[in-house]
């Protein structure tokens, strides 16, 4: 009887610690979960969005060129093939553009969305001159709180199109 009495011991003690190893860890008193990574990634893109929104809003459409010193890293990197790498590449593109010389307006962004570090809007540039109103496509990758890469395809609207879709 004592051995199978000892025998059950074991095997209850067994399954209490088989079933204890299953278990998770026990969070310390008073500390708080771990934040899903799902929600985290969403508050950085979150956050990458609305900063893209605001350099854009105040490069674009308030012609501040300090902008870019305020939210692109110095040695940013271009891909659009009419200017070079860097901020200072971009405020001389855009001074010989005549960009402090249009009038201001409020960015119309007909789409956002990001993933992680990258940033896609689509917007609308409102006819200026002999320029003709375009939808514009940027895509921009956000490294340390700033805008460190540009990818972007532009396209006129026609005054004749064949589809009478909008592009927007």
């Amino acid at each position: 009887m004592a051995k199978k009495t000892f025998r059950s011991s074991i095997a209850v003690g067994l399954a209490i610690a088989l079933a204890a190893a299953a278990l998770p860890p026990a969070q310390a008193a008073g500390s708080q979960p771990k934040q899903a990574a799902p929600a985290k990634a969403r508050d950085v893109s979150q956050a990458n969005k609305a900063l893209v929104m605001k350099a854009y809003q105040e490069l674009f459409g308030d012609h501040d060129l300090t902008a870019l010193d305020r939210y692109w890293v110095k040695d940013y990197i271009q891909h659009n093939p009419s200017m070079g790498d860097g901020i200072e590449q971009v405020k001389v593109f855009l001074e010989k553009l005549g960009l402090q010389n249009a009038p201001k307006f409020k960015v119309e962004f007909l789409r956002v969305a990001a993933d992680g570090d990258l940033v896609f809007i689509q917007t609308r540039q409102p006819k200026m001159g002999n320029n003709p109103e375009m939808v514009i496509v940027d895509i921009f990758r956000v490294a340390k709180g700033k805008i460190a890469e540009h990818w972007d395809v532009m396209q006129p609207v026609p005054a004749d199109a064949v589809n009478k879709r909008p592009m927007y």
